[in-house]
């Protein structure tokens, strides 16, 4: 018998039975066996020690989207995420070895680029409390098609190439410092790896984030506008795989 999962839809809000959302979605190279550690354990896998983990069959993802909701964004945003990242993976493999710090610079045509970044937001808002989404006006963002609304005061999204081997990560909203001359600030990211890309959400914008490019231009353009432009990103390996927190990256290229 399977397994139900009930609570709040990370979207709408509205308490239901949960579906599986994949995290990207599944024709996104993401259809490959996944093994979830959650804090404790991935810092036992770090120093060496067994540690116990969730094997998701389906692939990466979280039971956290009402049907309508997964449905909703599916079917409006899904498959241009994984027409985009298909065509930077074939890019990709045409190039030679990338080394950390390396900048890729793509080219796209007639493409609808809100909807590729309103399906990065969608990916967010699995692993970001709902009062979060809330706040942020992710919700109203995504449950209306044609929105484009965003406050760029209460976040910036940033992008980055990141490598295969890495596999996939998920952190929600987690607190970090970072040094500035002789003090540090704090800074709240939640952050997101899912090959081909990386993506930060900075949720202290005031504090800018050195890593990866921000793609907030992309919720210049309307629904179904089709856009022909250029994308750089730069390619961004991190220190550790058995224990990745955000921003745990090499220094940053500036």
């Amino acid at each position: 018998m399977s397994e139900t999962h009930e609570g709040l839809c990370h979207i709408c809000g509205k308490y239901s039975k949960l579906t599986f959302e994949h995290i990207p979605p599944k024709q996104a190279f993401n259809w490959y066996r996944a093994k979830i550690y959650n804090g404790d354990e991935a810092l036992k896998r770090s120093k060496g020690a067994q540690a116990k983990y969730c094997n998701l069959q389906q692939g990466m993802g979280k039971y956290s989207l009402c049907q309508s909701c997964n449905n909703n964004t599916g079917a409006w945003y899904a498959q241009t995420y994984c027409d985009f990242a298909m065509d930077v993976v074939k890019s990709l493999h045409k190039l030679n070895q990338l080394e950390h710090g390396n900048v890729v610079e793509f080219t796209f045509k007639n493409c609808p680029i809100l909807q590729v970044v309103k399906q990065i937001v969608a990916m967010f808002c699995s692993i970001l409390p709902y009062d979060e989404v809330q706040r942020l006006g992710f919700d109203k963002l995504l449950l209306e098609k044609e929105s484009n609304t965003v406050n760029r005061k209460l976040f910036d999204l940033r992008m980055y190439l990141t490598p295969i081997e890495t596999g996939q990560l998920m952190c929600g909203p987690s607190v970090v410092f970072v040094k500035k001359d002789e003090s540090a600030e704090a800074i709240r990211v939640a952050d997101l790896g899912a090959y081909p890309f990386g993506f930060i959400l900075n949720l202290t914008p005031e504090t800018p984030v050195k890593y990866g490019g921000s793609i907030m231009d992309m919720f210049n353009v309307k629904y179904d506008e089709k856009c022909d432009f250029k994308l750089s990103l730069v390619y961004l390996e991190r220190r550790s795989v058995d224990f990745p927190l955000p921003l745990v990256f090499k220094e940053p290229i500036d």
